[in-house]
């Protein structure tokens, strides 16, 4: 099959990143994401149009997102808004002892747009504010089941205000001068919380590589945290209540004669991809295993952040 230049151009990528990590005195570019959005992470794709309830379950933890009624619910690339937040909150933190201010700050639109490799152009700038403001308006619901099925859930919104470079406008975005600049997010208590009790490290160059790939984005911090945390052996069944597509939220797959095996044939290429930058990962896909349906394989504890400390991911 032919391979666009825009593939070439990703695996070319993917490969300098894996040999920037063999290079000790090549520092990575690290980034941060709160553990219940790698334990329950946004839809992959636009959810359907009227669509205002979004729900997640990953063993007992439970994510559930109303959309306002004027907005939508969070998906896909969105996901660059919440690591921009934690990013943002981590280095507050490491300045205020730990302790995550109520206000974080940046400069203008466009350090958004760099951290995430994205164009300083118009498109980008419009598709940044769809995204902090389906982020702002939608409702939280973060909680757990217990073992008789009881769920308790807590309410929350992710900002508690937003003063950003655009106008309510989104057709007429503010040109650069002091308008632009001096953008603040105001953030929830429940939030605040929550980062200040784990933050995930996340290595940024390989999710600036598959931008506009939200899948492979989630797929590869997922199985980064589950490496980390692994017991070496672990097996993860690809379905079932506990199987890697309830805990990674994929759709569809359900066709009772296909669904296995197209979803067996996805999981194959997210993994395939994942080691073109990062070859030491200790997973294998496991589909000949006659005592056991298709799984995972965890062989070893590992990591894609290159650390002194193994408690650096958390």
């Amino acid at each position: 099959f032919a391979v666009t230049q825009r593939q070439r151009q990703r695996a070319d990528r993917l490969i300098a990143i894996r040999q920037d990590r063999e290079k000790p005195e090549k520092p990575q570019q690290l980034g941060y994401l709160a553990r219940p959005f790698i334990l329950c992470g946004l839809p992959f794709k636009r959810p359907k149009k009227g669509a205002t309830l979004y729900r997640r379950e990953n063993g007992d933890e439970v994510l559930e997102i109303v959309a306002h009624p004027d907005s939508q619910i969070p998906y896909g690339m969105d996901i660059e808004v919440l690591i921009w937040t934690c990013v943002l909150a981590k280095a507050a933190m490491i300045q205020n002892g730990g302790k995550c201010p109520r206000v974080l700050e940046f400069g203008t639109g466009a350090d958004f747009l760099k951290a995430f490799d994205l164009r300083l152009d118009g498109a980008s700038y419009r598709r940044a504010i769809k995204r902090f403001k389906r982020i702002f308006f939608s409702t939280w619901y973060f909680g757990k089941k217990n073992a008789r099925g009881r769920t308790r859930l807590w309410s929350f919104r992710f900002f508690d205000g937003i003063d950003l470079w655009f106008s309510d406008d989104l057709d007429s975005l503010n040109l650069p001068g002091e308008d632009f600049k001096n953008n603040r997010l105001f953030l929830s208590e429940q939030l605040r919380e929550e980062l200040e009790r784990a933050l995930p490290v996340i290595e940024m160059e390989t999710l600036r590589a598959w931008a506009n790939n939200p899948t492979q984005i989630y797929f590869n911090i997922w199985l980064a945290w589950r490496c980390h945390d692994a017991t070496p052996g672990a097996k993860i069944p690809l379905m079932g209540p506990s199987g890697l597509k309830e805990q990674c939220g994929f759709e569809g797959y359900d066709c009772p004669k296909r669904g296995h095996i197209d979803f067996r044939n996805k999981v194959k290429q997210l993994l395939t991809n994942t080691k073109i930058s990062w070859p030491e990962c200790p997973v294998q896909l496991i589909t000949n295993d006659p005592a056991r349906p298709d799984h995972l394989l965890i062989e070893r504890k590992g990591s894609p952040i290159r650390q002194r400390n193994p408690k650096r991911l958390t």
